[in-house]
């Protein structure tokens, strides 16, 4: 019986791991519970237990400075507790803001958070896909938009077909091709209901500024421009080469100087609106009396720039993916939800005055 007694804790001491570690059957005696449901708690799961119960075995584990062992966990389950996070461009606000959302949910669960730039190239993409699917991530969000004819979309799909038979879950944030659990917005709606919105304002002749050429999202969001100005009657055609950065703005907004100015501009992304903001107003144009400017994404910056733009719900794309990975949120084979944006009038739109003359000129003849 001895030997019993040895390895059976005394009343009132508490069994310790390895080294004179905290171990989890001391966290699942002080939170009155069993070791299967700390066990659970503690990694995660999905396995449903009361959120009092979940609260007990934290606060427990918290009063003990239990730190679990992520290593051995990952050997046990052949997962990693991390995120992977694959964006297009690290700079851009719109994938910072989407990292941020992942991270922050990330966090709180235990879960690290892998942030891997593509420069938007696909191959860099599929690349560090199958890393994440080698490394068994527990999750893979993929932030950025396609381009519909790259040579590598076919690998591409192979590895989405690979991570459904795996255990990572992968979910993608923008309109993709797949097979694929999708959080996303509507890109053309998103262009059609801020072009309604400066046509509501008197605008007719309105110049967009295009996206980044070939991508998936510049396409959608250039179709939702001609849509909303084919359905009011008015010439889509007043486009320029663009992209996602101030750069393209400025080069567009230089060429509209050299022309006959638009009524009103439409760039695809806040960071071009700047560009082309900031060129017209050195070069005389008042804004918005003469001409109106508005963006797209309401990121940090459009405050100060007192910017009209369509707001997204970068945070919150990310947010739910993470929260989807995790088991916070429901799952299914089919499971995609499209995320609602609206229009955030600023400083830099306003009715257009010569609307006004035309219409003293209908009313004349």
């Amino acid at each position: 019986m001895a030997g019993r007694e040895n390895r059976e804790a005394r009343p009132g001491t508490r069994r310790r791991g390895p080294g004179g570690k905290v171990a989890l059957a001391d966290v699942a005696e002080r939170a009155g519970v069993s070791l299967a449901t700390a066990s659970r708690v503690m990694s995660g799961a999905a396995y449903p237990v009361a959120e009092a119960t979940r609260e007990r075995v934290r606060q427990a584990a918290s009063d003990l400075a239990y730190a679990p062992n992520m290593i051995a966990r990952a050997l046990v389950r052949r997962m990693t507790n991390t995120i992977g996070v694959v964006i297009g461009d690290i700079t851009d606000s719109y994938f910072a803001e989407i990292a941020r959302g992942v991270e922050d949910q990330a966090y709180r669960r235990d879960f690290l958070t892998i942030i891997c730039n593509t420069d938007r190239s696909p191959a860099v993409e599929n690349a560090y896909f199958r890393l994440l699917l080698d490394h068994h991530a527990a999750g893979i969000v993929i932030a950025g938009g396609s381009f519909p004819q790259a040579p590598e979309n076919e690998a591409f799909r192979e590895l989405v077909q690979e991570a459904s038979r795996s255990a990572t879950r992968l979910v993608v944030l923008s309109d993709r091709d797949v097979e694929a659990p999708a959080i996303c917005v509507d890109d053309r709606m998103v262009t059609m209901d801020l072009t309604r919105y400066l046509i509501g304002l008197g605008h007719r002749r309105i110049a967009y500024v295009e996206g980044l050429t070939g991508l998936s999202t510049s396409l959608r969001r250039g179709e939702g421009f001609a849509r909303a100005m084919a359905e009011a009657g008015l010439d889509a055609s007043l486009r320029y080469p663009g992209g996602f950065g101030i750069e393209p703005g400025r080069a567009a907004a230089a060429l509209m100087l050299r022309n006959e100015l638009p009524d009103a501009v439409i760039a695809a992304s806040d960071e071009a609106a700047f560009g082309v903001l900031t060129t017209l107003q050195q070069g005389g144009v008042e804004i918005p009396r003469q001409v109106s400017v508005a963006g797209i994404d309401d990121n940090r910056h459009a405050q100060l720039f007192n910017l009209t733009t369509m707001r997204l719900p970068t945070y919150d794309l990310g947010a739910m993916a993470a929260k989807w990975v995790i088991g916070d949120e429901p799952s299914a084979p089919d499971y995609r939800v499209t995320l609602p944006c609206r229009v955030i009038p600023r400083g830099t739109t306003s009715w257009n005055a010569s609307a006004d003359k035309r219409k003293e000129d209908l009313r004349a003849g």
